[in-house]
């Protein structure tokens, strides 16, 4: 995802030879938590686990509608 799409808060995804029109809204606070919790039961023995729940990747997080 390109930076302009993210501002325009609108895109397009390419995936198994198909393309959709798309817009990006921010994920709420709630459901963020809800995501992080899936993530720490599906990949609680993994060392990848923190970054998945970082502020970071929370930051990145995105809900994709399509249009």
């Amino acid at each position: 995802m390109n930076k302009a799409a993210m501002q325009q808060k609108a895109g397009r995804i390419i995936a198994a030879g198909m393309i959709r029109v798309v817009r990006f809204e921010q994920v709420q606070e709630d459901m963020m938590s809800v995501i992080d919790e899936a993530y720490k039961k599906k990949y609680i023995s993994s060392s990848y686990l923190l970054p998945m729940v970082s502020s970071r990747a929370r930051a990145a997080t995105v809900k994709i509608i399509p249009v």
